[in-house]
């Protein structure tokens, strides 16, 4: 499933309005294959970016329709809200890159703003305490942001244990978004993984979520299932395995004008250029097929 490169520019000009933004989260290894005719969005990851070293822009001369900001450490679900400094460098490689949106993951990476970093995210518990202290936090985000015309999205993450809670995830992640309107960046591999190591419905899970969304972003990436441990490890390591194709398929149709931009993740065993390219023009094949059909 794949387009014609007349196909693709037709959909890149005609369509623009309609199909979501699509490329790729932005890696070294994937710089040379960013000028494709199917790639006309972008993800910066703001660590890599943020380098104190460098001096030119991070897209180089590279336009895109849409540019995102991914960020690792605001830990929205602490008890205190982002410090400053990590929001004023966010908003400053926004602005250099012309990025119109900023995210981050629902989940924290240390107990206070000045906690200790875990090196990873942890789930918050679902709870009406936890759902207060995270809706206060990313309110505070997204004023600070909105002064400066960008948009917050959150990620739902995957985690390998759950707190003890009175809601469901979907419940919880459902009351952010009404909560706060803020865009959710659905990390579809994410809701698989969450799904198959702890044995909820994936396609029900973005049903009961996406009314709750006014703007939507999504994830796809490629995972192992480690049979050690009996889970599936959402590690960016592999090609997009077929149910997250069909659970991408779902989204777009819930998600139908909401959707912005999809990025797709890949941060190891990179591919070569030609699988590079296949698997963002099938992203973007099955996006005009149920965007463009209708």
């Amino acid at each position: 499933m794949s387009l014609s490169m007349v196909d693709t520019a037709r959909i890149a000009t005609s369509e623009r309005f309609t199909v979501p933004g699509i490329g790729y989260a932005l890696r070294e290894q994937n710089r040379d294959i960013l000028n494709d005719p199917a790639i006309n969005a972008v993800e910066i990851t703001f660590e890599r970016a943020d380098d104190p070293l460098r001096i030119d822009r991070y897209l180089g001369e590279q336009e895109f329709e849409h540019v995102g900001i991914h960020a690792l450490k605001l830990s929205v679900a602490s008890p205190d809200a982002p410090g400053r400094d990590y929001l004023d460098a966010l908003l400053a490689i926004a602005e250099e890159n012309d990025a119109e949106s900023i995210s981050d993951h629902l989940g924290f990476t240390r107990d206070a703003q000045h906690g200790a970093e875990m090196g990873h995210f942890a789930p918050p518990p679902f709870t009406p305490a936890a759902l207060d202290a995270t809706c206060r936090n990313i309110d505070f985000v997204q004023t600070f942001f909105a002064r400066r015309d960008r948009r917050f999205y959150i990620e739902n993450i995957a985690y390998l244990f759950q707190f003890e809670g009175t809601m469901t995830e979907a419940e919880f992640f459902y009351r952010v978004l009404k909560n706060t309107r803020c865009g959710w960046l659905l990390d579809v591999t994410n809701v698989y993984a969450n799904a198959v190591n702890f044995g909820f419905d994936a396609d029900d899970f973005i049903t009961e979520v996406m009314p709750a969304a006014d703007r939507v972003q999504l994830h796809l990436a490629g995972g192992v299932f480690d049979e050690q441990a009996g889970l599936y490890i959402d590690s960016h390591s592999e090609s997009i395995p077929e149910p997250v194709w069909s659970l991408y398929r779902h989204a777009l149709e819930q998600g139908r004008r909401k959707i912005d931009a999809v990025f797709l993740e890949r941060d190891q065993n990179y591919p070569d250029e030609r699988s590079w390219r296949r698997e963002i023009r099938q992203t973007r094949a099955i996006a005009e097929e149920i965007y463009c059909s209708r």
